[in-house]
């Protein structure tokens, strides 16, 4: 019985090491071939300009993770921005496609908070219910 549980065991370490070695070479023979012409997914970083030299049209961008060094496309132009700019940047590989300036969020002004007498009466008047509240 021992000898058959080792042979058992034997075969089934033999079977994983070959099912390893042959997913290793499906995943080498799959691997996509970069080819020339082939397009990339375009990507967008919103940042600061950390380096600028508009002159070269190479720049900067430090997002929330990473950094990123770009040089400006054919139609980018680089003369509006400087160093601390906030922008919003579109890129593929190492060139960026289009530069803007980020949009601010618009300030919602502050004013006092709402006492309970006036949530209780906008929520009164906004249901289906309507009514006088209770006095």
């Amino acid at each position: 019985m021992k000898k058959l549980f080792t042979l058992f065991l034997a075969v089934a370490f033999a079977l994983s090491l070959a099912a390893v070695a042959v997913a290793q070479e499906k995943a080498g023979a799959t691997a996509p071939a970069t080819k020339k012409g082939t397009k990339t997914k375009a990507k967008t970083i919103t940042g600061t300009v950390e380096v600028l030299d508009a002159a070269a049209g190479t720049f900067s961008v430090k997002g929330k993770r990473d950094t990123i060094s770009l040089v400006a496309g054919k139609n980018v132009k680089l003369d509006a921005f400087k160093k601390g700019d906030k922008v919003t940047v579109i890129y593929t590989g190492d060139t960026a496609s289009k530069v803007v300036a980020a949009k601010k969020a618009p300030k919602k002004e502050a004013g006092p908070p709402e006492t309970s007498r006036e949530y209780w009466e906008k929520g009164r008047n906004e249901g289906p219910w309507k009514g006088p509240g209770p006095e």
